[in-house]
């Protein structure tokens, strides 16, 4: 079947005042946000171009129909709202069927196309995971500890921790820089100051908060390395900018989450990331001081760093194909500020 025909089979299995409902976040039966969210933005869109087969589709209806009944049968209201997530994120968004903070699958985004690694998958027939469009996280965890294994030779046991914990949190690349051969932009700065991203002088984050030129360059050459890590996003559109938001959002919260994890581990060290920062709606910048100074990760921009540049440095992709949005960050740290083993 044509896939705008799936779209329309999909949307009319819920009446008005369910949709009504679903808008109001109020449905009858449980919902998760996630499904709730696919839902209201399958309606929205009008861009499923192509087929998908028939024989698929019926039968992840059947199996996750079947899955429903035996497990969560004390709420049949519900398996209809999660069958037509299963159908849809499959078979039109393209994309592994649960929510990636439940499995924590890890994604690659290159020329415009994602893989998706899945830790959960499981083989053989007869489950939903053999419709799921990821793939199992073996393949992608070998090429891993390849690369973190080189680098802990070549750089040293600090390098391939950060960049280990870098792959955990979800980002896709990794590359090591030597802090000494770095260049700061005074006319990035300057762009700062235009307030183009509307963050500057607002955020503890950005300039003038972050200090001068000369001092932040300071406080980068007090440290040795600069491993810069990046995420990429497929977005519907490459003018979806709610979409280019969420995505901000998701990489902003896995920079944090690799601070929490690399900061009690290392004596010292600095994370940098995209534009300004997302944790509070409104800065205290500048009666008040940070709110959350552990989790305040400056930009990498305020600090005079061409992002495109630090990429080709590095060996990472600026860019990853259309209709997609590429994130980058930064960890500075000193290759003897190891303060404990892998936990």
């Amino acid at each position: 079947m044509k896939k705008s025909e799936l779209q329309k089979a999909i949307l009319s299995a819920f009446t008005q005042e369910e949709w009504a409902a679903l808008e109001e976040g109020r449905p009858k039966a449980p919902v998760s946000p996630f499904n709730r969210e696919t839902l209201l933005d399958l309606r929205e869109r009008e861009d499923f171009p192509g087929e998908a087969a028939d024989e698929r589709v019926r039968a992840l209806r059947e199996t996750v129909d079947g899955y429903l009944r035996r497990y969560w049968p004390e709420e049949p209201g519900a398996h209809k709202y999660v069958t037509a997530v299963c159908l849809a994120m499959t078979f039109l968004f393209e994309k592994p069927m649960h929510p990636p903070e439940k499995v924590h699958y890890h994604s690659l985004v290159r020329d415009g196309k994602a893989r998706y690694f899945c830790p959960a998958r499981e083989p053989g027939e007869g489950s939903v995971c053999e419709f799921c469009l990821s793939e199992p996280m073996g393949e992608l965890e070998s090429r891993r500890e390849a690369l973190i294994s080189e680098t802990a030779r070549a750089q040293g046991e600090a390098s391939a921790l950060v960049q280990r914990e870098v792959f955990r949190a979800g980002f896709q690349d990794s590359g090591i820089l030597e802090t000494g051969a770095l260049s700061f932009h005074r006319e990035v700065r300057d762009t700062c100051a235009g307030n183009r991203c509307r963050g500057y002088d607002r955020s503890w984050a950005c300039p003038p908060a972050v200090g001068s030129l000369e001092e932040c360059r300071d406080r980068v050459l007090g440290y040795e390395k600069l491993q810069l890590f990046s995420k990429a996003y497929l977005l519907p559109d490459s003018l979806d900018f709610s979409a280019v938001g969420k995505a901000m959002g998701d990489f902003k919260e896995c920079a944090r989450a690799l601070g929490r994890q690399l900061r009690p581990r290392l004596s010292r060290l600095l994370i940098l990331s995209n534009e300004g920062c997302m944790r509070c709606n409104t800065c205290t910048w500048p009666e008040e001081a940070c709110r959350f100074p552990e989790e305040l990760q400056p930009s990498i921009e305020g600090f005079g760093f061409l992002v495109s540049e630090l990429a080709k440095q590095a060996g990472i992709p600026y860019m990853n194909g259309k209709s997609t949005v590429t994130f980058f960050g930064a960890v500075l740290y000193n290759e003897n500020g190891r303060l404990s083993e892998e936990e």
